[in-house]
């Protein structure tokens, strides 16, 4: 189904349910023992409705932010769907860690403050009761899923705001994005026509709500017919191999998770090979975060002894300020992987990464995708400068407020969001070098701190996807911060390794490579890394160090 199947990309999310409920579509939740509970969207649709009329009885009205806090269960789906059929706002939040709590007013709190909701939805409301700010109320889904169901309330349009959807915070704290029921609904329908996904395609995640690749992509598929597989986050972090197991069970065509988790799975699958049966398979969106010329590779390498087709894995670019997806690879041909010594030569203020770059395709139907320069002014294919997108995905702004909702940014400033990423377009596609913030010029030459954590994940010992790189502050060097593996004894010998890999294979040596405790490492919600926040323990002396390299 295209864009132009459901008549405009600013169809609500209620109607685009009833429009393709007429076609089939189903919507089945996995329960942690791996139990389906299967609905229609008929069914969806009835049932969405009555929690929509509870809601509006329990005092919730359009366009009011509500906050919910639950794990993946058939109760979460429902009341979310309840909510955009009664045009209120969900702001999906994540479970609190350790450091969330004990940090100022915790998380849960502050995230309540800064979406500006009076209510709190939740499967624990006892738990959580005394733990909301002043001024906010808890409700029970006990209340919404069940008891009378009219009147039925109206249906929103497309123009009503959907999601207020917090950033993964990666350069600094997190910030509130509203989305339009409307960009959800035709986000995603760009997406499907571009990748060639169908109603009638099953679709499986595992993917966390408070996420906005887990929350757009399971609503945008699922309204438009295709049959969406919802298994608990919990069962993916505990077993990674139940994500392609389920995969293979429902017999799905479409799936999609960050690099992280394709590495994961990859090497669950190494480690004690299942019988998978991924041949149905057609889309496997790899995005949400670098995606690297390693996973894609091994990816491509070991799931294709169990019948995945190469040109299945899509890596995708976007962020939660361009409601989900700004570009994606072809699921009809092999990921492009371009070597550094066959890329474009650089004449600007940047040259290449010293790694292999991963295209990220081209944009969806109706985006806009512009590299600029320092000063704004456009550049030609293949230089690198700061990426610009434009089309009906960028939202509106951020939220900081009741008082003053919007701060100037994406549609308010002409249109486009600046998204502070570099990159270059090559033969119409789009590739990605790496955060403006992060990057540091020594001598004229470009230190990202992906070619280091790249390098440094490739030593054995490290923990994957657990190292973190940094500049220091008003110095030319970067330090190298990672988890190992082993006992106490050997992380001296593993960081002195470590840091000569690096002093070898990196354009220059770090000023330090230091070792941490496992899980220690500062991360988003959704797991990305957070540099800033880890270059700020390590000067204040705050990372639990268990071996240095200098």
């Amino acid at each position: 189904m295209t864009a132009d199947s459901l008549g405009t990309e600013q169809l609500s999310i209620p109607a685009a349910l009833r429009h393709s409920a007429r076609r089939g579509g189903s919507l089945t939740v996995l329960d942690r023992a791996m139990r389906p509970t299967r609905l229609t969207l008929t069914e969806l649709d009835d049932m969405s409705t009555g929690v929509a009329a509870r809601l509006h009885h329990a005092g919730v009205r359009p366009g009011e932010h509500v906050c919910v806090l639950a794990p993946t269960s058939v109760g979460l789906l429902l009341n979310l769907f309840g909510l955009w059929r009664l045009g209120a706002v969900p702001v999906v939040l994540p479970h609190e860690r350790p450091d969330d709590a004990a940090s100022t007013g915790g998380l849960l709190a502050h995230r309540i403050v800064t979406s500006g909701a009076h209510l709190l939805l939740t499967d624990r409301a006892p738990e959580l009761s005394t733990r909301v700010p002043s001024g906010c109320r808890v409700l029970g889904f006990e209340s919404t899923l069940s008891g009378p169901q009219a009147p039925e309330p109206a249906v929103p349009d497309g123009s009503a705001l959907g999601l207020l959807q917090f950033t993964s915070g990666t350069t600094g704290s997190s910030k509130a994005v509203p989305v339009r029921q409307g960009q959800l609904v035709g986000n995603v329908s760009a997406c499907m026509a571009s990748l060639g996904m169908r109603p009638g395609h099953t679709y499986v995640s595992w993917l966390p709500f408070y996420h906005d690749m887990g929350i757009v992509s399971v609503v945008g598929l699922l309204v438009q017919g295709v049959h969406t597989v919802v298994m608990p986050t919990e069962n993916f972090l505990s077993r990674p191999s139940s994500w392609l197991e389920t995969v293979t069970a429902h017999r799905a065509e479409i799936t999609a998770a960050p690099n992280s988790a394709y590495r994961l799975a990859v090497r669950a699958q190494q480690l004690r090979p299942a019988a998978l049966d991924l041949s149905r398979l057609r889309v496997a969106i790899n995005g949400a975060e670098p995606v690297t010329a390693d996973t894609v590779e091994e990816t491509v390498r070991v799931l294709g002894k169990s019948g995945m087709p190469a040109e299945a894995l899509c890596p995708t670019y976007g962020m939660a300020e361009t409601t989900l997806v700004v570009t994606a690879a072809s699921a009809t041909t092999p990921v492009h992987v371009l070597d550094p010594d066959r890329a474009p030569r650089q004449s600007g203020d940047h040259e290449l990464p010293a790694r292999p770059l991963v295209s990220c395709g081209s944009p969806l139907p109706g985006t806009g995708v512009t590299v600029h320069g320092p000063g704004g002014e456009p550049l030609p294919d293949g230089q690198i400068g700061e990426v610009r997108v434009t089309g009906p995905g960028v939202t509106d702004g951020y939220w900081t407020g009741p008082d003053a909702p919007l701060d100037g940014m994406g549609r308010l400033t002409g249109a486009h969001m600046d998204t502070g990423d570099l990159g270059f377009l090559h033969e119409g596609q789009l590739y990605i070098c790496g955060r403006s913030k992060d990057l540091i010029i020594v001598g004229g030459r470009n230190l990202y701190p992906e070619d280091y954590e790249i390098v440094a994940e490739a030593v054995p010992g490290v923990r994957g996807g657990n190292v973190i790189a940094f500049s220091l502050p008003d110095q030319e060097r970067m330090v190298v911060v990672a988890e190992g593996t082993g006992g106490a004894a050997s992380q001296d010998r593993l960081a002195h390794d470590l840091f000569e890999r690096l002093r070898r294979a990196a354009q220059h040596a770090p000023a330090e490579v230091v070792l941490v405790r496992p899980t220690t490492l500062p991360k988003t919600s959704s797991g990305k890394k957070r540099r800033g926040t880890c270059r700020d323990r390590y000067l204040a002396g705050e990372l639990d160090v268990v071996a240095t390299a200098r």
